[in-house]
């Protein structure tokens, strides 16, 4: 899901990494689907991505 909200986007992995302050491999490891962001990625990441928090969540 998140792979799909980038690419639709067009936001690179690279670029919210750093906005997110995590490395690339973290980034890459919730695009995955391998790990979970924790609650404070989360809100930063809704608000990034400008999607409710729910949406995240599911």
């Amino acid at each position: 899901m998140l792979k799909d909200l980038l690419q639709s986007k067009g936001i690179k992995q690279k670029w919210l990494a750093a906005k997110l302050g995590v490395s690339e491999v973290t980034l890459s490891s919730w695009v995955k689907g391998k790990s979970i962001p924790h609650k404070k990625h989360l809100e930063k990441l809704s608000d990034l991505l400008n999607i409710p928090l729910q949406s995240l969540i599911k």
